[in-house]
């Protein structure tokens, strides 16, 4: 302990006692007494009145030389919202599986839902949306639903359940629009997968773009393609082309979301509003395919 007069002057004050540490080892290093003394709320670094402005220049010089980096917002996960999340996903297919065998309020919900290409491109915009929650058959119901609680569970917990389950539902959509446009006039698709790896790549993507290591930013990125190439290139009646789009778009949400830093907390913190706008543009696309058929 360096001897410190009992007039000694406070040169700087932190709540943990790193700071003040790392500062006293940058003092000591060349040649000036210091020492470091606990508070009540925290800790402070003292110095001789004699050696104070000297110590100042020199703790200036130190953060020129080595500013401090930023800190990064990171949303507090929550299983909770993993699971409202997955819960909504999951509901939303279901009742309009529920809906479509029932061929509830006479309407056939299969054929004025599903997303062709020819229709989306003369306005039917709601197809890109109500496509998402249609199955052909009960294994494509069963594997998209699966999948589906896994991956919205997975976003929901890394971005609060209301940005995931819109960010889900909003690359799904874009990527049944990506699809419609670069597609034959005849093509025609339905299924939740789209979204599904939508929300891969909202996953992929922001794990990507937060690691910090170059080997390491790698991996989660590297991980979501090799997903893609398993679980969305293979089957008969695949849609390759909607896969590959769902995952881009949601890449490029992912991407987004990261990029966006302490900006991201105004987004984490409207989740309610978020959720409810998604099951508001799930409700008017149906809507509006219901007015649609008249």
């Amino acid at each position: 302990m360096d001897d410190i007069e009992s007039d000694s002057w406070t040169l700087h004050r932190s709540r943990a006692r790193a700071p003040c540490a790392e500062y006293a080892l940058v003092l000591r290093s060349v040649g000036i007494g210091c020492e470091v003394h606990p508070l009540e709320s925290g800790f402070e670094l003292v110095v001789a009145p004699r050696d104070a402005e000297r110590a100042r220049e020199q703790l200036a010089l130190y953060r020129q030389e080595n500013p401090a980096r930023p800190t990064r917002f990171e949303p507090r996960r929550k299983v909770a919202d993993g699971l409202i999340c997955a819960a909504l996903y999951g509901t939303a297919i279901l009742v309009v599986d529920v809906l479509q065998d029932h061929q509830a309020f006479a309407f056939d919900w299969l054929q004025e839902g599903r997303a062709q290409a020819r229709l989306i491109g003369q306005g039917e915009w709601w197809r890109t949306v109500t496509a998402l929650s249609l199955h052909a058959d009960s294994v494509h119901l069963a594997g998209n639903l699966v999948f589906g609680l896994v991956f919205g569970f997975l976003a929901g917990q890394l971005l609060g359940w209301g940005l995931a389950w819109s960010a889900m539902l909003l690359g799904g959509t874009l990527g049944n629009a990506i699809n419609a446009l670069v597609q034959a006039p005849t093509h025609t698709s339905v299924g939740a997968s789209t979204a599904v790896f939508a929300a891969v790549g909202i996953l992929a993507f922001y794990a990507w773009r937060r690691r910090e290591s170059p080997v390491n930013r790698w991996v989660p990125l590297g991980g979501g393609i090799a997903l893609l190439a398993f679980l969305g290139m293979g089957g008969e009646r695949t849609d390759i082309a909607a896969h590959l789009t769902g995952f881009a778009s949601g890449g490029l949400l992912g991407f987004l979301f990261a990029s966006l830093n302490h900006r991201l907390a105004v987004l984490v913190r409207h989740q309610t509003a978020l959720g409810l706008a998604a099951l508001a543009l799930f409700a008017a696309a149906w809507s509006a395919a219901l007015l649609a058929q008249g």
